[in-house]
């Protein structure tokens, strides 16, 4: 287990939950830029949580797509629900 996560070749799934913004405009600039990015693939929104599957080359870009996501503004938190490496 543990030389997959150094193992920076490994495709990276990550499932997340993203908490937006309560405010309404701010919470739709979010949803639309996320609903934008390829990288990413949008649960149903419940209330201001959205569940997001996101794909990353490696554990360093998803570690890296994460912390973007945290700055985007409207999203107020990014949780990380879990992670897979799958060895390609």
């Amino acid at each position: 287990m543990a030389w997959l996560l150094l193992n920076r070749g490994a495709m990276v799934v990550s499932a997340l939950v993203v908490t937006l913004s309560p405010d309404p405009a701010h919470r739709a600039a979010a949803l639309a830029r996320l609903a934008a990015d390829p990288r990413l693939t949008l649960g149903t929104p419940q209330r201001d949580r959205v569940p997001i599957v996101t794909e990353a080359s490696s554990a360093d870009a998803g570690a890296a797509l994460v912390e973007e996501l945290t700055q985007h503004d409207g999203v107020a938190r990014v949780d990380v629900v879990s992670i897979d490496f799958e060895v390609q």
